[in-house]
């Protein structure tokens, strides 16, 4: 007969964790500092008094778990800003116009791969993306024609022309800090800047914009960039 397992009791500090953990929102606050500790715990005492098993909890015990849980949090949160602040600090920016998005039949893209793949040489530029059903194919407004001609017409699903592609070329530390993608994004869409596609190739990022938003998302870039630049310095 298998032995029964005992299951150590769960502290205060742990449930009142678990509970925030599972609250974005409540977590992001206590980052920022803008929570009230103490209508924070008053809140979650009857949670906490639930998953620890007993009949009353102390109040206080719970403050300052809370407390504590967000000095780990806003520890956190300035190492990993200042980890993406390196980061983009020594990206550096590319742009190219010109460019198309198709979004293609698998079946008949796959069937016709050799033929695309002999052309590779004439493209001046081709990201190729595989989908479950679809191929999505960013390359310069030459090269679509070709595709399209190879392809077929009936097989092209979506075609978006007039595209710019920003190239970010980021050091090698990108692959392993979390966010920047995030960060990026983020400072497009507040301003304004609706991103098609995001492509990543190792350490480079690849940002398809309609071409009208191209130099306006670029330069927001390499704004925020130069004076993360200066910060470092």
């Amino acid at each position: 007969m298998p032995r029964e397992v005992k299951q150590e009791p769960i502290s205060i500090a742990e449930a009142a964790r678990l509970i925030v953990g599972s609250r974005p929102s409540i977590v992001d606050g206590l980052r920022q500092g803008v929570i009230n500790f103490s209508a924070l715990a008053e809140m979650i005492k009857g949670q906490v008094m639930e998953i620890v098993g007993r009949q009353s909890v102390n109040v206080d015990s719970i403050k300052m778990a809370l407390m504590r849980y967000a000095e780990e949090l806003k520890s956190k949160k300035k190492l990993l800003e200042e980890q993406i602040t390196e980061v983009i600090a020594k990206s550096i920016l590319e742009l190219k116009n010109d460019v198309a998005v198709l979004t293609v039949d698998q079946k008949n893209f796959i069937v016709r791969f050799d033929q695309i793949f002999k052309s590779l040489n004439s493209f001046r530029f081709l990201q190729l993306t595989q989908g479950n059903e679809t191929f999505t194919v960013v390359t310069d407004l030459q090269s679509k024609e070709k595709i399209v001609e190879v392809v077929g017409q009936k097989s092209i699903i979506l075609e978006i022309e007039d595209q710019s592609v920003i190239v970010i070329i980021s050091p090698h530390q990108i692959i392993e800090v979390p966010g920047v993608i995030a960060y990026i994004t983020d400072l497009l869409s507040t301003n304004g800047v609706n991103i098609t596609q995001i492509i990543s190739c190792y350490t480079d990022t690849l940002l398809i914009v309609d071409r009208k938003d191209a130099l306006r998302a670029y330069q927001i870039l390499e704004n925020r960039i130069l004076s993360l630049r200066k910060m470092l310095k």
